[in-house]
């Protein structure tokens, strides 16, 4: 009897045991998906910046490289590198020796000239007296042929040596016209001789800073002007007042950039100090570099604290193309997409669709769909997994986050 009423609650608990695994999972079955796992986020309102960026090297506006426009040796060399000279300062002083030989030499043909050129003079007054004299005489011999006091011989001979005075005075002005030439050229070539003497100095064409200086004393330097080579580079000055970066914009962001924006500067000398600059030049012509199209674009810096910076850095910029405040953000790696439509999840586990604007890489712009103060899932949850791996499996797991945003931004928004 015992043994009977064993086997009769044995029996009870077996069934109350399939009862209970039997309605469970029908309750698992029927219960709603739960709310995918991660951390949430709350929308907020704040305010999208939108860059362009690019990088670059600061350099002068104005820049020039120095050069002699005589040939000689260095003697001297009155600047070093870092020294701020001003617009017609002395930098390098060659050796005059020659240019001076040169001018003393042209002084003494000039004054030659100017000898040859006094005798001309007076060659010419004896030429024209004698011519004078020659046609007085002329006259008096043809009145006494005349009145037959002379001869017609004497007459002809008196008349062929007026023809010769001035054929004579002719002669001597020609001469005095050539000697008068022959002063001008002199003249030119002291002055000529004179320049040469003074681009034996070399002065500052600009004033700005020294950034280099390629002679020093003893050093041989080439005429730029004489040298096919475009000869000898004595130093280099720049403008450090005016700095500039010329940086390259992707074609793909070219649009977005206008002269007046803003710009934000940075560079490894100084990691923490974000210095300012303004677009000043948008390059019309693109450069196509390995089948990238890229422009140019020219930014002045524009910071109090620009004296900071040196010519050579390498700068990276971001050039603020738009910016909009006070709108509601979510992050960029919570918004999914299937198709053209975009959506997030609610922290309740909600999928809501959302129209969305403009990104900055990290967020995005929410234009309806989300409220401020609303949860969602800071990223898009885990996929769900394929068919045939378990049973049970409830759908909604597993749209990617959009394609093709935001991706290289060094942000993750897996789980905790």
């Amino acid at each position: 009897m015992n043994r009977n009423r064993k086997r009769y609650v044995m029996s009870g608990v077996a069934a109350a045991a399939i009862a209970t695994f039997a309605i469970g999972g029908y309750a698992w079955y029927q219960e709603p998906s739960k709310a995918p796992a991660g951390p949430t986020v709350e929308v907020r309102r704040g305010s999208l910046t939108e860059t362009a960026a690019a990088s670059g090297k600061i350099e002068p506006d104005v820049q020039v490289e120095v050069k002699s426009r005589a040939s000689g040796q260095v003697i001297e060399v009155l600047v070093d590198e870092g020294d701020k000279v001003e617009a017609g300062q002395l930098l390098v002083r060659l050796d005059p020796t020659d240019a001076e030989r040169d001018l003393a030499e042209a002084r003494v043909a000039r004054d030659r000239v100017k000898a040859d050129l006094t005798a001309a003079r007076a060659s010419l007054s004896v030429a024209e007296l004698d011519r004078k004299n020659v046609e007085v005489s002329q006259g008096v011999a043809e009145k006494s042929a005349e009145l037959g006091l002379g001869s017609t011989d004497a007459a002809r001979t008196a008349a062929h040596a007026t023809k010769i005075a001035g054929a004579n005075t002719t002669l001597r002005r020609a001469q005095l016209s050539s000697a008068e030439a022959q002063l001008k050229a002199a003249e030119l070539a002291v002055q000529d001789a004179e320049t040469r003497l003074k681009e034996t100095q070399i002065y500052a064409p600009i004033a700005g800073t020294v950034l280099d200086v390629a002679v020093e004393k003893g050093t041989l330097v080439s005429s730029a002007l004489t040298n096919v080579s475009g000869g000898s580079a004595v130093m280099t000055l720049a403008d450090l007042s005016n700095l500039r970066i010329v940086g390259a914009i992707d074609e793909a962001q070219i649009g977005r950039v206008a002269v007046g924006q803003r710009v934000d500067i940075r560079v490894d000398a100084y990691g923490d100090r974000v210095f300012q600059g303004v677009v000043d030049r948008v390059s019309p012509l693109g450069k196509e570099v390995s089948s990238v199209v890229t422009f140019d674009v020219e930014i002045v810096i524009k910071d109090k604290d620009a004296s900071l910076l040196r010519s050579g850095m390498s700068a990276d910029v971001e050039i603020v193309t738009a910016e909009q405040k006070d709108v509601l953000l979510v992050p960029l790696l919570a918004v999914q997409s299937a198709g053209k439509r975009r959506f997030v999840r609610l922290a309740s586990g909600e999928e809501r669709p959302i129209q969305t604007g403009a990104t900055d890489g990290a967020q995005m712009v929410v234009l309806d769909g989300l409220s401020e103060g609303d949860d969602v899932l800071a990223s898009a949850p885990a996929p769900a997994a394929p068919a045939g791996q378990g049973q049970g499996q409830r759908p909604g797991g597993g749209q990617n986050p959009m394609r093709g945003m935001g991706m290289g931004m060094g942000r993750s928004g897996g789980g905790r």
